[in-house]
């Protein structure tokens, strides 16, 4: 008896928008007989959450240690937008049968992407109650998703090549040895997923000690912050993509031009309006000594986004074939080596990355299409990873799923009550 059923329904079924855009839909209420009502509110709320416990310990009054838990959290309000669709001042009559009741607002221009991680979360919900007199009231909730996008263009600096240099001496029986340098360069550092990351690393060994491998990583560093009861930071970190690199013998230099992709996989979401929540990428470099020496590293700060630099757009970045692993080389089992030059091609030039095509192909044009921001030819949804179903089935040197990175999105289990 009285209300069967209240849904919130979207005009976009995917219930996905953008910062700006119109946000229109209905509010349907079904039941099957007269129901006497106060009035039909209905909310929108855009927050973030962070939260995680620690295990702490204080010395109790009888001088013994002690241990408690501790919860750290913190919250962010972006936006809520609330209406009144029926009433407003005393009761009223909701006749039987279906009721209709539409709903039309803008959400705000500078919002985050919707997030989910292990402490923290972004989340965009709309809510509508049914406040009945003498009786628990009728409410439910629907989540929407906000996807901000992130234009790397905008930041021209993330175009300019890019070069990091770490020297390193190793003490050998009581002598001191010649430096180690390791240089890494990028031609620009800003990427997408789905995106080849060109690199090259130069390795000079000039002194006594052997470098048993290089290994280069793409890692996601992910941190919450706490307000409460007092500021503290939660660092978590992922590696996206590995790859592995035969050493030299002491007294020696090598040169390496490499492409790694980053994994089409990725759930990016631009946090840039949050200040609870941190997402930052980092190519770690590291020329990993024999013996008890300490490793050698370099880390290059990428960023990440959803809409590619122009200059990337006209290389050959996108799902280009890549050579077969040297079958000879048993540490580099995830991506080939480009240590030498294609014939008739140009040698690298040192401290730039190189972008050459694989043996007896010619250079290939990107088929990854300009992107244009503009609401009224988006429909309703933002199709911000074209490259997801474009390059899904081009040869991966290495696989495209992280076994090591949680899923930072999964739907969601429940809505959180607003």
């Amino acid at each position: 008896m009285g209300v069967t059923s209240l849904q919130i329904i979207f005009d976009n079924p995917t219930a996905v928008f953008m910062p700006g855009q119109s946000l229109t839909g209905r509010v349907l209420v079904a039941t099957s007989s007269s129901v006497k009502i106060r009035g039909i509110k209905l909310k929108f709320r855009g927050e973030a959450k962070v939260s995680w416990t620690e295990q702490e310990s204080r010395r109790s009054d009888n001088g013994e240690t002690e241990n408690y838990s501790v919860k750290y959290d913190a919250e962010e309000e972006y936006f809520e937008n609330k209406m009144t669709l029926v009433g407003g001042g005393g009761e009223s009559q909701l006749e039987a049968g279906e009721q209709v009741y539409p709903f039309n607002i803008s959400l705000p221009h500078q919002l985050p992407s919707t997030f989910n991680g292990e402490h923290g979360h972004i989340r965009y919900i709309a809510k509508v109650t049914i406040d009945i007199p003498w009786a628990k009231d009728k409410e439910t909730e629907k989540i929407f998703q906000v996807i901000s996008p992130l234009n790397l263009n905008d930041e021209p600096s993330l175009a300019e090549p890019i070069k990091e240099e770490k020297e390193k001496f190793y003490c050998c029986c009581c002598c001191e040895s010649g430096p180690t340098t390791l240089v890494v360069c990028l031609p620009y550092s800003g990427f997408v997923p789905g995106q080849i990351l060109p690199l090259t690393v130069e390795l000079d060994n000039n002194s006594n000690v052997t470098i048993d491998a290089v290994k280069i990583k793409l890692k996601r560093d992910l941190s919450f912050k706490a307000r409460h009861p007092s500021e503290k930071t939660n660092f978590s970190s992922s590696e996206l993509a590995v790859l592995r690199l035969q050493g030299i013998e002491a007294h020696a230099s090598k040169t390496w031009t490499e492409q790694m992709i980053v994994p089409n996989s990725l759930m990016f979401s631009n946090l840039k309006y949050c200040g609870i929540i941190t997402d930052q990428y980092v190519l770690n470099v590291e020329a990993v000594a024999g013996g008890m020496y300490e490793n050698t590293d370099v880390n290059v700060k990428i960023t990440m986004g959803n809409i590619p630099l122009s200059i990337a757009q006209d290389a050959p970045q996108f799902g280009i074939p890549i050579q077969s692993p040297n079958q000879n080389d048993p540490l580099n089992v995830q991506s080939p080596t480009n240590s030498t030059n294609p014939v008739n091609l140009p040698a690298p030039i040192p401290g730039f990355a190189q972008q050459v095509p694989p043996y007896g192909q010619p250079p290939l044009t990107s088929p990854y299409p300009q992107q244009t921001m503009d609401p009224t030819q988006i429909s309703g949804q933002p199709s911000l990873y074209p490259q997801m179903q474009m390059y899904n089935q081009s040869p991966l040197p290495y696989s495209d799923v992280n076994i090591q990175q949680p899923a930072f999105n999964p739907a969601y289990p429940s809505a959180p009550s607003l």
